[in-house]
């Protein structure tokens, strides 16, 4: 916190004298790049008042500049392309340099030497731009033209070559929970959230805050180049504390130009998948479309306008428990009155994606540019917690369909004030509407990280979000400095519907339980035959009223009336078909916005050395019912560039960077009632409930003790049982009579979910230090070396529970002294604590979101990138380590112990410790038979991403079963499989006449068709308590194998008598792409 307070009252001073100069408010010149330089003569001496055109090549618009008195010249708010540069200054020679490539975001220099005038004019010819940015401080790389066009790309999800890059991996923010995006690529950069990025197309916002998700972009051939910037950036960038993908459109030209291409993969050329069963295996997609660009008239107004669509449908693979066990799934869900599982299934994903981009030259001062994207997507039978979301827990029956339009309408206006004045002006009007329903509405049965079965209680039903965006920013070159100056304003509306746990959630501790479970339904205790594997009662000791059901939880709208302890929930409308009420009954509404400010400067203190330094500040509007305002968003950022010689440069780089508040966290916890108590704090502060969590029996309400007591009525009498209440509500949607009758507190309690009224925006502190160094014509050497630290991430917890210090759970004052009998100290046999249950018993699951999360984030690189006439390559190794307390807010992510939160320090999901990545793209010499052929290669070498070995079970009785970790394991103690892919293309092209050529080309994606595992089944299973024999550590050592072939049995008297762990246990859950081959024919004039 001082570093912060020091660098932001360095940056105030620093900036207050920009202040005086004429300002505007917004950020829109991320999608451009700049040039600058000196102009000398001979001698070595500066030109001052030379005369500096830039003339684009495909459009020929013209930029002016003039050269002050320290010789500098700088160009801003360029869009990228190809330039011209023509230099001229009394009593020199003219100077020509074509063919100059600018690239978005970039700062490009170059140096300019005039002849005297009795010489020739001097005209240059390049193809390429100076391979290091000796004033840029930022760690960045612009993924280009010829990579978009030329590296393989499964699914054409241009995106995906962000991964390409340093620092940079597949994001892990949402494993084993069930918030998911289809058809989005997740991003970590620098072990962070990949719901904390910002990506921009042609520098308008396109991330969904509902999810936290980029929206949908244009498609691939739409797509010019984008940078990916992974740290270090300007304040002009905002609301992202780990990265951001920076996307520009393409553009019409004066010459007419366009595309029809067609792409195909089916089955018949693919390898199969290990989890697929030659049942169910199909395979096919098919993506087609077109572009179209030209004048509508020359010089002066272009167009540009592309369709993609997608018709794509694979067999789903489902969790090993549900393909071993099928017979016995399909008794239960018979046994329970549900339709069987169709693994038959398809999941479709079909789009159509237009895009049509209108650019005029007003004048010779003005240029307006205007974009609309709209996006149709129709996606059935998408799994949540498929591979997409890192889950592979899911059966057909937990499916949804999504239903997506996204659309946004963009304008900028960029506008030359003087030579030495430039304003962008940007606005944007966005709508995307989402529906998610289910596809059966069953109840939900859940084996924790195992199986799940019918309506996700995790997912939205429908996340629909507008937005109006204003931004405006004002470049200023004043001497050696370029001032950047800016805001923009952004105003959201969302709408989510968030059932929950309508219409019920039962969680079962192993899959025999679930067969006990219906065998009491079906009051037979044979009608459905247990499954191999350990029995129910090996998962829990037979506790009183169990049968297997440790909780069910109904959620039901109240109304807005105030709930009163002991009150009892609404009766269920007949048959849980029909638990189904009114959506308005549980959506949200929030309506919010988002105001930022910046300044920036550029000041080259030297030829050689550049200090980049701005202020940021952000500020979140519209949250007050939920979250107060957190006025603090000053985000101050410094950055240095050295170049000791034009073919070296050193970067460095610190700054603070804010995230905003992840809409998911609010939408989840708004809608529920909290928990009114007399007499308990309430942490949260609350308004326009409408719905709450019932939690039937939430057991156990007793000491926990061995052998277990059996509960009482005060009568005598004992209570109905978990189990029936389940069974009720399944089979004609009723409570047993006595659950609304009884004491509060032992038969029905209420739960909820409130967040931290006074929660920060969550925050990173990051620093960076590099070295690039040319090491021949076009070929670069990088080291790096980037520190993240993020703060006040959201976190769970359950209030609800009892410290371990002998304490019982008493209705009137919470937690009173208590003895345990079997468990001496309040610890488990390994040392961990337990507990005695809630610490209010008339109050059930108490999920309270606060933000004392941190993630800490160590890495360094080395990349080698080489641009060539015919071969152009990278590769780049990261070695980083990544740690953190917390990963996400589901109830996976709770703490085990909520009394001691420093033992869930630990790896993070997102930790990848080596990555190396290669790829390269390469054409035939024109003078030889290659000459049409074209060769590409992605090479992905990583090792495996870490997991939590689950008991499966609440073994320390703090009522949640679904965080436990066997023995004193930390989380994510457990390595997966490393992962091995080489992707490559070949390409030939026939050149027909006129300018028309037909391009061939074939991909093959996992060539080598190396079985790569995505993730594993973590639980252990058993209920065990601690380990049996050696402690697995990673994907196919000798402990995982043993288990898995049943070589390992469990001590009874110290396990909860579980003969066997899991033989599921390190097996593959889900995997990613066997061997795929893609076949494309694309046709261009």
């Amino acid at each position: 916190m001082r570093l912060r307070r020091l660098m932001l009252t360095l940056c105030v001073i620093a900036v207050m004298a920009a202040l005086l100069a004429p300002q505007a408010f917004g950020q829109a010149t991320a999608s451009f790049a700049q040039l600058n330089g000196t102009i000398l003569d001979s001698s070595g001496r500066t030109i001052a008042g030379a005369s500096v055109t830039l003339r684009d090549l495909d459009t020929n618009r013209t930029y002016t500049a003039s050269s002050n008195a320290p010789g500098f010249y700088l160009v801003p708010n360029l869009p990228p392309g190809h330039y011209e540069l023509t230099v001229q200054s009394s009593g020199f020679a003219k100077y020509v340099q074509t063919g100059i490539p600018l690239t978005v975001g970039q700062t490009a220099t170059i140096d300019v030497t005039l002849q005297v005038a009795s010489t020739v004019e001097v005209v240059k010819v390049t193809t390429e731009a100076p391979p290091v940015e000796t004033t840029r401080s930022e760690t960045s790389q612009v993924i280009d033209t010829v990579h978009i066009d030329g590296l393989p790309t499964n699914g054409r999800q241009f995106v995906d070559f962000a991964l390409l890059t340093p620092g940079v991996a597949t994001g892990r923010t949402s494993i084993q929970s069930t918030f998911t995006e289809t058809e989005v690529t997740r991003i970590s950069f620098g072990g962070m959230r990949d719901l904390s990025n910002a990506v921009t197309v042609d520098g308008a916002d396109y991330i969904n805050l509902g999810t936290g998700s980029q929206r949908s972009t244009p498609s691939q051939e739409a797509v010019s180049e984008f940078r990916v910037v992974n740290n270090s950036f300007g304040a002009e960038y905002g609301r992202a504390l780990g990265g951001i993908v920076n996307i520009v459109t393409k553009s019409g030209t004066n010459d007419l130009h366009g595309s029809l291409y067609g792409y195909l993969s089916n089955k018949a050329a693919n390898a199969r998948s290990l989890l697929q069963t030659s049942q169910f295996d199909q395979y096919r997609r098919g993506q087609f479309g077109g572009t179209l660009g030209g004048p509508l008239r020359k010089d002066k107004t272009f167009f540009f306008m592309n369709y993609d669509g997608q018709r794509f449908a694979q067999s789903p693979t489902f969790p090993a428990t549900l393909i071993n066990n099928l017979d016995t799934v399909q008794a239960v869900k018979a046994a329970l009155n549900l339709p069987p599982e169709d693994l038959s299934v398809l999941n479709t994903l079909d789009h159509d994606n237009g895009f049509v981009r209108l650019d005029h030259q007003i004048n010779s001062n003005n240029h307006l540019s205007v974009h609309y994207g709209a996006f149709d997507a129709r996606n059935r039978n998408v799994l949540v917690g498929a591979t997409l979301d890192g889950g592979g827990i899911g059966a057909p029956s937990s499916g949804h369909d999504s239903f997506i339009r996204d659309q946004s309408l963009v304008g900028t206006l960029n506008t030359l004030i003087r030579p030495e004045l430039v304003n962008t002006a940007l606005v944007q009007y966005a709508r995307r509407h989402n529906t998610f329903p289910a596809v059966t509405g069953q109840p939900n049965l859940d084996i924790p990280n195992t199986l799940l079965f019918g309506h996700n209680f995790g997912t939205f039903d429908a996340n629909n979000e507008s937005r109006v965006q204003f931004s405006d920013s004002l470049a200023w070159i004043k001497g050696k400095h370029y001032w950047r100056f800016g805001g923009d304003f952004n105003h959201i509306w969302d709408f989510v519907i968030w059932p929950g746990f309508t219409p019920m959630r039962i969680i079962f501790p192993g899959f025999n339980c679930m067969v006990d479970f219906a065998n009491f339904v079906q009051d037979n205790p044979d009608a459905v035959a247990p499954a191999e594997g350990p029995p129910c009662a090996a998962f829990l000791p037979p506790q009183f009223g169990l049968n297997g059901v440790p909780i069910v939880f109904w959620g039901a709208p109240v109304g807005t009336g105030p709930i009163v302890d002991g009150s009892s929930p609404p009766p269920v409308p007949t048959t849980w078909q029909n638990a189904y009420v009114d959506p308005q009954d549980y959506f949200v509404r929030i309506n919010h916005g988002y105001i930022g400010g910046f300044a920036q400067d550029q000041w080259r203190l030297t030829p050689k050395l550049t200090l980049n330094y701005g202020l940021r500040w952000d500020f979140e509007t519209g949250l007050t019912q939920i979250i107060n305002h957190d006025y603090r968003g000053f985000q101050p950022r410094i950055g240095l560039a050295y170049s000791p010689t034009k073919h070296t440069v050193i970067r460095s780089g610190f700054g603070i960077f804010d995230d905003h508040y992840n809409m998911t966290f609010l939408f989840v916890t708004y809608p529920q009632r909290e928990v009114v108590i007399p007499g308990a704090p309430q942490p949260w502060v609350r308004k326009g409930n409408e719905t709450a969590t019932w939690a039937l029996n939430l057991l156990p309400f007793q000491p926990l003790v061995l052998p277990p007591v059996p509960q009482t009525y005060p009568d005598g009498s004992a209570p109905p049982l978990p189990a029936e209440a389940a069974k009720n509500l399944i089979l004609n949607g009723t409570f047993p009579a006595n659950f609304s009758t009884g004491p509060p507190g032992t038969l029905v309690t209420q739960s909820g979910g409130g967040i931290d009224h006074n929660s920060r925006i969550p925050y990173s502190e990051q620093a960076s230090f590099g070295i690039d160094q040319e090491l021949g014509k076009g070929l670069v050497l990088s080291v790096g070396y980037l520190f993240v630290a993020s703060h006040k991430q959201v976190r769970p917890e359950n209030l609800n529970v009892c410290p371990p210090e002998g304490l019982l759970s008493d209705p009137a004052s919470g937690c009173v002294p208590a003895s345990f009998v079997g468990f001496p100290g309040n610890k488990l046999p390994d040392g961990r604590d337990a507990f005695s249950g809630p610490k209010y018993s008339n109050a059930g699951l108490m999920y309270y979101l606060d933000n004392s999360g941190v993630s800490v984030y160590h890495g360094g690189s080395v990349s080698l990138t080489g641009r060539m006439k015919n071969f152009n390559f990278n590769a780049n190794y990261t070695f980083s380590h990544t740690f953190d307390d917390g990963t996400f807010t589901t109830f996976v992510s709770t703490p085990q112990d909520l009394y001691d939160r420093n033992a869930e320090r630990a790896n993070s999901v997102q930790d990848v410790r080596h990555r190396f990545i290669a790829n390269f793209v390469a054409h035939g010499p024109s003078k030889s038979f290659l000459r049409n052929f074209e060769f590409s290669d992605i090479l992905n070498l990583q090792s495996g991403r870490p997991f939590t070995i689950f008991v499966g079970n609440d073994i320390n009785n703090d009522t949640n079963p679904v965080t436990d970790r066997v023995g004193l394991s930390p989380r994510n103690s457990y390595r997966g499989d490393h992962l091995y892919s080489n992707d490559i293309r070949l390409a030939y092209q026939f050149a027909l006449k006129e300018q028309k050529k037909l391009q061939l080309a074939v991909d093959a994606f996992n060539v080598f068709n190396r079985p790569n595992v995505d993730e594993v089944t973590s639980v252990y299973g058993g209920g065990t308590i601690d380990f049996c024999g050696a402690v697995p550590k990673h994907y196919k050592d000798a402990a995982s194998i043993a288990i898995q072939q049943f070589q390992v049995t469990c001590d009874a008297a110290s396990n909860g008598g579980a003969p066997i762990p899991n033989p599921l246990f390190g097996t593959p859950r889900t995997m990613f792409n066997p061997r795929q081959l893609q076949f494309s024919a694309k046709f261009t004039f």
